[in-house]
């Protein structure tokens, strides 16, 4: 943890309650008919889910589920039922109305919530039991699908800046900072009851570690599955065993009603961490726009581009992550390169829209704040170029060293390169940062730096590592050249 989240995490505590991160909201909220939530329930030891409850905010779930979680056939089924709405949802080609022929007509960008990140895990699952099974007679025609869109959505989860999956627990904890230890903060339930502006501060913990005895993963509470829901199952295999139609089909009522409790309470959380997001009073930051239109360039080369192949029965079929590896060297590295460029995206568009996140930028180092102090030029043959002088009169820790790129706080295309540091005797700093188009800065004005994003040149590797001429191909490309 960093010093000033410490900082922040002891002045939450001092007022009892959470403190908003930021002076804007940093995540992109869809409207209700292009928000789906979703959240799942399993059984204890098992992967596959026992239940699933999927809707639009304002109305109420439909609610799925199996009376035998370890039936995969059983499970099969329910999924197959799901996987239509989860599919259209993403106008995946074959199951939208008209499929996207392009990346803009992917918007408005759709959006998947989930309470927390064990039901994303979940998404990993689907992937693993559905991508390539060719058990049951619809697997190829609804689950293949299914589960190839669960491991993209699985997948883009983990990208950072992406748009498409949003826990509920991340969510909340991106924009507040809450008083509390690390450890208790993926918990739905409990992050709600610090929010609930009807309690007072005083009364906030008592609430929070009530609500937390509720579980809001995947996994049900134990006890509850052992002391409500062991019975009614062990009745329903042996109606089944008997061909006692009747005791089978109360045994499996049974089992929906308690599933249905759970299922409908994790579903409700979500869509209240949702209504308590959207009623925040910080606007959204501008940098969002610029994640959602590369959320939509991610759909259509990772999930809906393939599915058009897949759709219109391409031979050889479209490459398919494994769920397992990716299964291929290019794969690998481009998506990594991929992750680099949205890594270094996120932090830039973000911050300069929001100056407690420039704040926290130069506390850990990684830019500064002075006044110029002149502005000169350098000049090479017939070009010429301005040169800030700054002078830093608190100056903190820093990880810039001559040579880093760096932009203008507030100004990323006013970008140059940082040419010189001195510490003064005095204690200050001062910095010669060279620019290519002057900032149109004066001697006196205040100015800051940040690093500036590399997110194009990783963007730029990522797609040459496809090429199998480039430097390196020889390892990239060795399993496709056997």
């Amino acid at each position: 943890m960093k010093e000033r989240d410490v900082v922040r995490r002891l002045i939450a505590f001092a007022q009892g309650r959470p403190l908003p991160r930021g002076t804007t909201r940093q995540l992109h909220i869809a409207a209700d008919e292009d928000l789906l939530i979703v959240a799942f329930v399993r059984m204890g030891g098992e992967s596959r889910p026992w239940g699933i409850a999927f809707g639009h905010p304002g109305a109420d779930p439909e609610i799925l589920t199996v009376p035998e979680g370890r039936n995969r056939d059983l499970v099969a089924g329910m999924c197959s039922s799901f996987a239509p709405v989860l599919l259209r949802h993403l106008r995946t080609p074959g199951f939208a109305g008209l499929p996207p022929a392009e990346e803009e007509e992917l918007r408005p960008l759709r959006q998947v919530w989930l309470p927390n990140g064990s039901h994303a895990d979940m998404l990993h699952h689907l992937a693993y039991a559905y991508t390539f099974t060719r058990r049951g007679p619809v697997a190829g025609t609804i689950l293949n699908p299914l589960g190839r869109a669960a491991g993209w959505l699985f997948r883009e989860a983990q990208r950072p800046g992406q748009q498409h999956v949003i826990t509920a627990t991340e969510a909340l904890r991106t924009s507040y900072t809450f008083p509390a230890q690390s450890t208790r903060l993926e918990h739905l339930g409990f992050l709600l009851a610090w929010l609930d502006g009807e309690l007072a501060p005083a009364e906030r913990p008592a609430a929070a570690q009530k609500a937390e005895e509720l579980a809001v993963s995947t996994a049900l509470d134990p006890t509850l599955e052992r002391t409500r829901l062991a019975k009614p199952l062990d009745d329903w295999h042996d109606a089944r065993d008997e061909g006692d139609a009747g005791r089978e089909h109360a045994n499996a009522s049974e089992i929906t009603r308690v599933l249905e409790e759970e299922l409908g309470r994790r579903y409700r959380l979500t869509e209240q961490a949702i209504s308590l997001l959207r009623a925040d009073g910080r606007r959204t930051n501008r940098g969002v726009a610029e994640l959602v239109d590369e959320a939509l360039a991610e759909q259509w080369r990772e999930h809906t581009r393939l599915e058009s192949g897949h759709a219109a029965g391409d031979d050889p079929p479209p490459f398919t992550p494994s769920p397992e590896t990716d299964r291929d060297p290019a794969a690998a590295g481009a998506r990594y390169m991929a992750h680099l460029a949205s890594a270094s995206l996120v932090e830039s568009v973000l911050l300069h829209d929001d100056p407690e996140l420039q704040d926290e930028a130069i506390a850990r180092g990684d830019g500064f704040r002075g006044t110029v102090t002149g502005v000169g030029e350098r000049r090479s043959g017939r070009w010429a170029r301005t040169v800030l002088t700054v002078r830093d009169e608190n100056p903190g820790p820093l990880r810039l060293r001559a040579g880093s790129w760096v932009c203008v706080i507030g100004s990323p295309e006013s970008s140059g390169t940082l040419l010189a540091l001195r510490d003064e005797s005095d204690g200050r700093r001062t910095f010669e940062v060279e620019f290519r188009r002057n900032p149109r800065r004066t001697v006196g004005s205040a100015i800051g730096f940040v690093e500036s994003s590399n997110h194009h040149l990783s963007r730029r590797k990522s797609s040459l590592i496809w090429s199998d001429d480039e430097p390196g191909s020889w390892l990239t490309h060795a399993a496709l050249n056997e």
